[in-house]
C-alpha cells in the first residue's frame, strides 16, 4: 500500500471513531489531510469504499497483531485466557460498530463474518493444540465447543457488567468442560 492511501487509511480511521462513520465527509477528510479531493478519489471511489477498505485494513492489522500475540503463548490454556479477554475487534454497543451496522450494513456483516471466520480458527487450532499437549480431553465436540465459545465472547462483550466481572468465571467454566485432569492444573 502506498504512502498516500496509508495515511487516508489512518486518518479516515481517526475521524470515524471520534466523529462517527455517519457524519464524516470526503470534504472533511480531505481537509484534514490537506489533500484535494481528486488525489482522495485516485485511491477510493466512494465514501463507501473509503469506510470499507479502511475497516478491512484495520481488521487485517487486528489479526495479525492477535495471531502474532497468540504464537507467543505456548501453553493452550493460557491461550484461550487470552482470546477470552481479547478476541473480539467489534462490539455492538461502541459507537462505530453501531453505525457501520446502520448506515452500512454490508459492510459490517462483512466484517463480522471476517472475525467469526478468524476467532473460529484460532479456537479450532488452540482445541487442537490442547488435545495434543493431553489437556483438553480427546472426545471434545470441537465445533459444538467452537460455538459454544464464539456465542459466550459475543454476549460478555455486549454486556460491561459480564465482561468486567464474568469473563473469567466463563473461561474457567469453559476450560473445565473440556480439560483433562492435567489440563485442570494448568487453570
Amino acid at each position: 500500500m502506498d504512502v498516500a492511501k496509508e495515511r487516508i487509511i489512518s486518518k479516515s480511521l481517526e475521524l470515524f471513531s471520534q466523529i462517527g462513520v455517519k457524519v464524516i465527509t470526503m470534504d472533511m477528510i480531505c481537509y484534514e489531510l490537506g489533500m484535494s479531493k481528486k488525489t482522495l478519489y485516485e485511491h477510493f471511489t466512494s465514501k463507501e469504499d473509503l469506510i470499507k477498505q479502511s475497516f478491512n485494513e484495520q481488521m487485517n492489522e487486528f489479526i495479525e497483531k492477535f495471531k502474532n500475540k497468540i504464537t507467543h503463548i505456548s501453553n493452550p490454556i493460557a491461550q484461550l485466557s487470552y482470546i477470552f479477554e481479547n478476541s473480539l475487534y467489534f462490539n455492538k454497543k461502541d459507537k462505530v460498530s453501531f453505525q457501520l451496522q446502520k448506515f452500512y450494513p454490508n459492510i459490517y456483516t462483512e466484517l463480522l463474518k471476517t472475525q467469526n471466520i478468524f476467532i473460529k480458527d484460532i479456537i479450532k487450532n488452540n482445541i487442537a493444540s490442547g488435545i495434543k499437549d493431553g489437556l483438553y480431553r480427546s472426545k471434545v465436540q470441537i465445533d459444538l465447543v467452537i460455538d459454544y465459545i464464539v456465542m459466550i465472547l459475543y454476549n460478555i462483550n455486549e454486556d460491561e457488567f459480564l465482561k468486567a466481572n464474568c469473563q473469567k468465571y466463563f473461561f474457567e467454566l469453559v476450560t473445565r468442560s473440556i480439560a483433562t485432569k492435567k489440563g485442570l492444573k494448568e487453570i
